[in-house]
């Protein structure tokens, strides 16, 4: 597993670059699961891996070789044998800048990103594969680099309300309209566009991984006292756990998946942020 921030002109479009490897004895499978994220591009290094995912409680579907995975709103588990895949986290202003797609319409889904990046998205496949991973972060540099250099309406919007919606003193629309100096009408069409989903059920989820990833750094007696104050107590808290877990938060801890308590570490040592939906991507600001 490894992680890299993309160059400098690209951070605020692009939440950085990853490689994930596994390697499951003869005959089994590797399991492991994805928070809820924003978007990746990702790329089978190994064209010929079985690899298999469910967002939620969806049907369970095979990732082709080139994937995109659209913003989810729950945990995405996964299944695979042996192989590499090579990724690049975008950001909400970054899928402004790269197309005029809504959002909402790759909400919890996992697609062929032809129709998002266009041809030359075969020749950045052959590239990575043919080069050592390490070598990821610039080919994806240079791949993303023209695709990301034309603003769009609304990105200074978008920024200001990405920023509110990791502020923990934002616990309403009404209050996050008012951070971004628009109507709750402009926010909800706003969220659909950049965010893909409602702008009730994005504060509801980064409250939720807030709360989840400062449990985790709590000793365990004490985790109770970690979850955000917006909750009005721990059992509206379990609540919202099985929304985006589909299990209370103490089980979903105890899983044990191979890379998630790695992914956890890597993610703040190398990115800034233990999850992509909680990194501020803006310069000076990892």
């Amino acid at each position: 597993m490894a992680y890299w921030r993309p160059s400098p002109a690209l951070a605020p479009f692009v939440s950085g670059y990853h490689f994930y490897a596994v390697d499951p004895p003869a005959g089994e499978r590797h399991r492991d699961v994805f928070q809820p994220a924003w978007f990746s591009l990702r790329v089978l290094r190994t064209p010929a891996t079985d690899w298999t995912v469910r967002v939620g409680r969806g049907r369970s579907q095979a990732v082709p070789p080139v994937a995109l995975f659209g913003p989810s709103s729950a945990v995405t588990w996964s299944e695979s044998d042996a192989g590499e895949v090579v990724g690049a986290g975008l950001t909400p202003l970054g899928w402004m800048r790269l197309t005029r797609i809504a959002a909402a319409d790759w909400a919890d889904r996992v697609d062929d990103p032809a129709t998002v990046f266009g041809t030359d998205l075969a020749q950045l496949a052959r590239d990575l594969r043919a080069s050592p991973p390490e070598q990821a972060p610039a080919l994806f540099d240079r791949f993303l680099a023209p695709l990301l250099d034309r603003p769009a309406r609304a990105e200074d919007r978008v920024a200001t309300m990405t920023e509110a919606l990791l502020d923990p003193t934002v616990q309403s629309v009404r209050q996050l309209a008012m951070q971004v100096s628009a109507t709750e009408r402009t926010i909800e069409r706003l969220a659909q566009r950049a965010f893909g989903f409602a702008p009730k059920l994005l504060l509801r989820r980064s409250r939720f991984l807030r709360s989840l990833h400062a449990m985790w750094d709590t000793d365990r007696g004490e985790r109770a006292l970690a979850i955000d104050p917006g909750y009005t107590d721990y059992s509206h808290f379990v609540r919202e756990a099985h929304a985006f877990l589909g299990m209370t938060p103490g089980r979903f801890m105890r899983i044990g998946t191979p890379m998630l308590a790695r992914s956890f570490a890597l993610r703040r040592e190398r990115l800034g942020s233990p999850a992509q939906a909680l990194l501020d991507g803006r310069p000076g600001k990892r």
